[in-house]
Order: C-alpha cells, then sequence, then structure tokens
C-alpha cells in the first residue's frame, strides 16, 4: 500500500513538472524558429508589368465614309491595316460599292490610321 501511495505521489510529481513544460512549448521558439517564420513571413518580390508590344497589324471592320465625287456613303470592306510608324499604316487594295451599285477601287498605300482619316 504504501508502496501505491508512493507511486502515486511520484506520478503526480512527474506530471507536476512536466505537464506544465509540454503545455508552454506549444509555440516552438529558438532562433532557428525565428528564421524559418521571418523565412515564410517574407513578402515575395513585385515584378514589374510587361510592357505591350504595339501590333503589326490592326482589323479595319467594315465601315461605310464618304468619299469625294460620290452620292451617299460608300461600303468598303473588312481588312487588316499593317503598322509603318505611330502615323502611318500600310492599306491593301479595297473594292467599295457606292449605294447606287457602282465599284469603287481604292489603290493600296500608305496613309494615316483609320481614327485620323476620312476616306478608306
Amino acid at each position: 500500500m504504501k508502496r501505491a501511495i508512493f507511486l502515486a505521489l511520484g506520478v503526480a510529481a512527474v506530471l507536476g513538472v512536466v505537464v506544465p513544460q509540454v503545455a508552454s512549448s506549444q509555440t516552438p521558439s529558438g532562433a532557428i524558429f525565428d528564421r524559418l517564420n521571418d523565412a515564410t513571413t517574407r513578402l515575395v518580390p513585385q515584378v514589374p508589368s510587361p510592357t505591350v508590344p504595339t501590333p503589326e497589324a490592326t482589323w479595319v471592320p467594315d465601315r461605310y465614309v464618304q468619299v469625294p465625287g460620290t452620292d451617299g456613303l460608300v461600303s468598303v470592306p473588312g481588312h487588316w491595316e499593317r503598322r509603318l510608324s505611330d502615323h502611318e499604316v500600310y492599306t491593301p487594295p479595297l473594292v467599295g460599292r457606292a449605294p447606287n451599285g457602282d465599284i469603287i477601287n481604292f489603290p493600296a498605300g500608305t496613309q494615316p490610321p483609320v481614327n485620323e482619316r476620312q476616306a478608306p
């Protein structure tokens, strides 16, 4: 019986010392854990936004334009225009149709971009 009491007191003493130490060590501490925490919470370096290159060709959809010497608007089909500079594009040869059915040929050549001109 005395042995059981001593054993119980010994277990209680060990638990009284060990359990608080285990409970307090739930949060890791020390230099190694500080470095690990710093490495995992460091801000990620920001990459600069990529520059978008100017497209070499621009799609010009079907549209109607006023052409001198015709009555009404002339229908011009959609086409690709190749950029030569900021204010100059190459336009392929185009065939337009006037309201009365006449066909109007527009020769290929360089001209201002579509948002800076009146004719096809």
